[in-house]
């Protein structure tokens, strides 16, 4: 009776822990989702849309040329200050010593380095700024072209797939034209829709590329810009009050201006500045020198400010101009559909008539950015790149 006892709850022993492993697995089973969703790592955040003003922050952190004209202060400063230390007093009048004569030039000449370097950071900040806002909406028009591109891809797919049913039932959906000839030409436009896809890729690809390296992101990444182009007027109620401001806050009429300044201030005191005897009509001619620079300075400026006023101006007209070009655009296509509904026009034809209102719109696009940026460039002239502005397609229509 014992023996089968103890075989009993031996059985009943196993019974118990297979019970107790099912269990536990069941539990485990039945756990393990949420588990795995408490150690896994949580999924990424939807990226917000990057502002402008987000990205000129960025691109003023990560700017390498702000960095190093930060560093040019400081050793400038440096260079100021040990002149000064090699200075053991500051002459009043005439000196007539040339070691003294030198030392104290140095100071002045160092000092006006110095305080250059710190105007150079202003413009190199300046800089980063207008080539943020230009990198910026030239992704914007990228992106806008691929669209237009993709749109233009899908109605020559569509029409080239309504090309080829019409050839399978023998019908031609154009008169005088058979059906294997429309179905080449569509083939054609399919093709030349596709070249212009990847080409708008391309472009678009390049667009990000170079604003990426700009503000410090990955090569990769696609960030959503939330901020439009906008178009909006230039507003100056007295352009030679204008032209005067950029005369007053322009780093290159400054460091001309000072010049003139400081050989003014030498030309009485300093004969050996240079280590060897200065006639004081050799000194004097110095100072004529210096101010005909500041004033071919002054006079270049100017200029390059009007006509920036003038070139803006311009490309208002032209952008206003291209408005009507969309409005009538939409009007000859609205007429196009109306008779493709009543049989007096084609798909064709009127695909035709998109492919004009997208190209209008997008030509008003480029204008209003290089409108955008040729306002920044004439509150800066400074800090303003051109040289591709000049060229582009908006600033020939506005010429024009």
């Amino acid at each position: 009776m014992n023996k089968l006892a103890s075989k009993q709850r031996k059985k009943w022993l196993r019974n118990l822990m297979a019970l107790a492993l099912v269990l536990a697995l069941a539990i485990g089973i039945t756990a393990s989702p949420a588990v795995a969703e408490q150690t896994s790592t949580p999924a990424a955040e939807p990226t917000a849309g990057l502002s402008l003003n987000a990205a000129i922050a960025q691109a003023l952190k990560h700017s390498e040329a702000l960095s190093k004209a930060s560093k040019e202060m400081d050793r400038t400063k440096e260079i100021r200050d040990y002149a000064g230390s090699q200075l053991d007093y500051i002459p009043v009048g005439h000196i007539g010593i040339p070691a003294v004569e030198m030392a104290y030039t140095n100071v002045l000449a160092s000092d006006l380095t110095w305080q250059l370097s710190q105007r150079s950071f202003t413009v190199a900040e300046d800089k980063v700024i207008l080539d943020t806002c230009k990198k910026y909406w030239e992704v914007l028009k990228a992106v806008e072209k691929l669209k237009t591109a993709e749109s233009s891809q899908a109605a020559a797919l569509r029409q080239l797939q309504n090309a080829r049913m019409a050839q399978q039932v023998g019908m031609s959906l154009i008169p005088n034209q058979s059906p294997t000839q429309l179905v080449l030409a569509a083939e054609a436009q399919y093709a030349g829709a596709q070249a212009a896809v990847a080409a708008a890729q391309n472009g678009r690809d390049n667009a990000y590329n170079s604003f990426n390296q700009h503000i410090g992101l990955w090569i990769t990444e696609r960030p959503q810009l939330s901020d439009s182009i906008k178009f909006e007027p230039l507003e100056v109620s007295d352009l030679e009050h204008e032209v005067s401001r950029v005369l007053e806050r322009s780093p290159v009429i400054w460091q001309a201006d000072e010049m003139v300044n400081m050989k003014n201030f030498l030309k009485d005191i300093t004969i050996y500045s240079s280590g060897q005897y200065r006639p004081g009509e050799a000194r004097r001619i110095e100072v004529e020198q210096a101010e005909l620079d500041a004033a071919s300075a002054k006079k270049l400026v100017a200029m390059a400010t009007r006509t920036l006023y003038y070139q803006t101006r311009n490309l208002e007209e032209a952008y206003a101009g291209s408005l009507e070009a969309i409005k009538m655009a939409e009007e000859n296509l609205r007429v196009k559909r109306l008779m493709l509904e009543v049989g007096m026009a084609t798909e064709a034809e009127v695909k035709a008539e998109e492919k004009k209102l997208d190209s209008a719109r997008y030509t008003a696009l480029e204008m209003a950015a290089t409108h955008s940026y040729m306002k920044l460039a004439f509150s800066k002239p400074w800090a303003a790149d051109l040289s591709s502005a000049g060229s582009s397609p908006a600033s020939s229509a506005a010429e024009e």
